[in-house]
């Protein structure tokens, strides 16, 4: 049976089969390969943003007067996360909304 059925494709259908034989493996294998460094740029964005979102606190904390290491200053860092994170929630809730 298995040659009848090696008959009833041509040469261009057991080439395509061949190949996908061939590149389906090698796919994955890139695909398992480049999970770890798609991480390691993920990771290293968020401690860039969180660094970033750090010197703009610590910037706007400033500009209003409420010098590094005093208790205003650190009221004030704590109520610009409070307000992100208030905010990132929204943006969350919103997104799902919409979906």
């Amino acid at each position: 049976m298995h040659g009848d059925e090696f008959l009833e494709h041509g040469p261009d259908y057991r080439a395509m089969e061949r190949a996908l034989w061939a590149l389906g493996p090698a796919l994955i294998l890139f695909m398992a390969l480049n999970i770890p460094m798609i991480e390691a740029a993920r990771q290293e964005a968020e401690a860039e943003l969180a660094i970033a979102i750090a010197s703009e606190s610590q910037a706007y904390c400033n500009k209003w007067g409420m010098g590094a290491g005093t208790a205003e200053h650190t009221d004030c860092i704590r109520d610009l996360v409070a307000i992100r994170g208030r905010t990132e929630q929204r943006v969350r809730h919103q997104i799902a909304a919409d979906l």
